[in-house]
């Protein structure tokens, strides 16, 4: 199960409990980009720019493939066509966690380890250039503004569905 989502919609949080329900092992993109890259996404922005991450961030998500196990993805994995056709492609299913814009503003507002979080205003601008974009890449669509149980329930009971 591949999660995709906005900043602070709780793609890793979600991934870590449904891991301990299925017995799954868990990959956060994000992570995996900074191991594969020797250096941490901030150097990675900083150094290659948004372009050169989401190509890291492309190649770890092609690594992963199918492999059963469950996928955190960076917030921006969509942006990124090679990406989008890399998910559309996959044999496992690909769920949106989604909230309104306020409540997940007020996840990130003070995280200093998130690149694309400057003002109110243009996390909010990103947030609807992307809205679509989700909505597109996945299968399903979660309400993540509810407890990290009820997703976790919600996310359980679509991991019985196989993908056409």
């Amino acid at each position: 199960m591949i999660l995709i989502g906005f900043m602070g919609s709780g793609k890793s949080t979600v991934a870590h409990t449904l891991s301990d329900k299925m017995n799954l092992p868990v990959i956060d993109l994000d992570k995996e980009v900074v191991r594969m890259a020797g250096m941490e996404i901030r150097e990675i922005f900083e150094t290659e720019g948004e372009a050169g991450f989401r190509r890291r961030e492309f190649e770890a998500l092609d690594q992963v493939g199918d492999s059963e196990c469950i996928v955190a993805t960076g917030g921006g994995v969509v942006t990124y066509a090679p990406s989008r056709r890399l998910l559309q492609n996959m044999d496992v299913p690909v769920v949106y966690l989604h909230a309104d814009f306020d409540t997940l503003y007020t996840r990130i507002k003070d995280d200093s380890n998130r690149p694309l979080v400057r003002s109110r205003e243009q996390v909010n601008a990103l947030y609807e250039q992307r809205l679509h974009i989700y909505r597109s890449a996945a299968d399903h669509e979660i309400d993540c503004s509810a407890s990290v149980e009820a997703v976790v329930s919600k996310l359980l009971a679509i991991s019985q569905i196989r993908r056409v």
